[in-house]
């Protein structure tokens, strides 16, 4: 296995999104008039230009070779991790699922990736509003896109990124059938959002609220697995 590269150089010059480049472009440019302007607007505008750039990275990621492990779909902190039925769009409203749900801020990687090898069974997708000045995820006037992934073994894991604040962000690349690896890049939500990971029935979660995800990575279930929800504390 060719082993991922970290470095100070591609820490600092990481890989950009290439939907990012229109938006890094459209910053640098404004930076320049603001410099014109007036030189300090400049220079505030080139520091946001800047987080722009890293807002858009797309650094590899190393992801377990285990057929039953559920890796995290998202970079960011688990805020809540509940019992709950599956979502009415999907028709899964008569079955149980654990909802794991994971903010992802400006500062996290954008990238979103499938938590298990498996199949798309169905899609969701609800424009929303498009502005509704919501932060909380379960607003429905938020854009948000539902996807069903059937693993081999008939088990189902539902994925649904919310967008906040403002709408038409979710930028996805998925079709009903198509299958992809654990790991594999699926799509991603500009600047941030929730994104919540649905887990079949008797599939205990092995993360924890507060816990910090690294999409394609942290290994967060195993649907293979009969072990018990683990609890963790602050040390």
């Amino acid at each position: 296995m060719k082993p991922a590269k970290n470095s100070l150089h591609t820490f600092i010059f990481p890989n950009i999104n290439e939907d990012g480049w229109k938006f890094v472009s459209a910053a640098a440019i404004i930076s320049v008039i603001f410099a014109l302007i007036w030189f300090p607007l400049g220079c505030l505008s080139f520091v946001l230009t800047i987080g722009c750039f890293y807002c858009f990275r797309d650094a590899p990621r190393v992801t377990p070779v285990l057929s039953g492990a559920v890796v995290a779909p998202a970079d960011g902190c688990i805020v809540s991790i509940n019992k709950e039925k599956g979502p009415d769009a999907l028709g899964l409203q008569s079955k149980n699922f654990t909802r794991i749900s994971i903010y992802s801020s400006m500062f996290d990687q954008h990238i979103n990736r499938i938590p298990i090898k498996s199949k798309v069974y169905k899609t969701f997708y609800d424009a929303g509003k498009s502005f509704t000045g919501n932060f909380k995820k379960d607003n429905m006037g938020n854009e948000r896109m539902l996807i069903c992934l059937r693993h081999s073994e008939g088990k189902e894991i539902v994925l649904q990124q919310t967008a906040v604040f403002c709408n038409k962000r979710i930028k996805d690349k998925v079709k009903y059938a198509q299958e992809f690896n654990a790991g594999e890049r699926f799509g991603f939500m500009r600047f941030g959002g929730y994104t919540d990971i649905f887990l079949p029935e008797k599939t205990e979660p092995q993360v924890c609220v507060g816990q910090t995800m690294i999409a394609g990575e942290t290994i967060m279930a195993d649907i293979k697995s009969d072990a018990p929800r683990i609890e963790g504390e602050i040390r």
